[in-house]
């Protein structure tokens, strides 16, 4: 994991409840809880997106980059199903890789 997180400024409130954590040792200090904090996070997020991704990848039987240059060409049925389909999907793309960065 990079230092995403150490040059962001936090109100002192906000380790009050993470500080009973670092007393009793399991981290070193409050950073290293809201480290781990931003990596779990990031790792649900991951694991969402990524199950999103594969049932686009299941429904149109072809990664992302293969439906977009569909959509591209114009090669997508009458209709919106499929647009927003294309829509969705090249969000689930940008937010996987968004929170990958946080690993």
């Amino acid at each position: 994991m990079g230092d995403v997180i150490t040059n962001t400024k936090v109100p002192r409130k906000v380790f009050e409840p993470k500080s009973n954590i670092v007393k009793v040792g399991l981290y070193k200090d409050e950073q290293e809880v809201l480290k781990w904090l931003v990596h779990n996070q990031a790792e649900q997020k991951i694991h969402y997106y990524d199950k999103k991704i594969a049932e686009m990848k299941q429904k149109y039987d072809m990664d992302f980059s293969a439906f977009e240059k569909r959509v591209c060409l114009g090669a997508v049925e009458e209709g919106f199903e499929e647009l927003d389909d294309f829509t969705l999907w090249e969000g689930y793309v940008k937010a996987y890789k968004y929170w990958k960065q946080y690993l």
